[in-house]
């Protein structure tokens, strides 16, 4: 057992690091506020399977089936997480955009640039990098972000890897 349990992604994967317990907010608050949006874009989070190592996860061709992942730049983030669920669309997990509750459709009409092209979100599902922050935080040590956060989902996954587009579904 190595005694790490996450992987810390940096910029699509371009920088990979383990970590164990024990880890503060600074652990992701420093990286959120340094974004640029150029080199300097995105973080992500993955739990470790009990009992495995993310070696041999690598090794084995196993990527991460929850996350939760950030893009952006310091005062307009977006948040994206993975996790279990989604038998309702024949998936068995689901990747959504994170949001604040807010009533009524809203226009996609704030863009994030992404190394690969422009991610469009509504004003709810925008992020400082302060709050975004205390998401990983939360995810670190529950393995989930906290209650009152609007959930749209954007694509399921089947057990074969095969995707679901689940863009145009209601909000959870």
């Amino acid at each position: 057992m190595s005694g790490y349990t996450h992987v810390i992604t940096y910029d699509g994967g371009v920088l990979v690091s383990e970590i164990g317990g024990g880890r503060d907010i600074s652990t992701f608050s420093n990286p959120l506020h340094n974004f640029n949006g150029d080199d300097q874009w995105s973080l992500g989070l993955a739990p470790i399977p009990p009992g495995k190592k993310y070696s041999e996860m690598l090794k084995a061709g196993e990527l991460s089936t929850q996350y939760l992942q950030a893009a952006g730049v310091p005062d307009t983030l977006t948040v994206e997480i993975r996790k279990p669920g989604g038998q309702q669309w024949g998936v068995d997990s689901v990747r959504y955009t994170v949001g604040h509750p807010h009533s009524g459709a809203e226009p996609l009409d704030v863009s994030i640039q992404l190394a690969h092209g422009v991610k469009m979100i509504s004003r709810a599902q925008v992020f400082a990098a302060d709050e975004t922050a205390e998401l990983f935080f939360a995810y670190y040590r529950t393995g989930d972000i906290p209650d009152g956060y609007e959930l749209q989902p954007i694509e399921g996954y089947r057990a074969d890897g095969s995707a679901v587009d689940l863009s145009h579904t209601a909000v959870k």
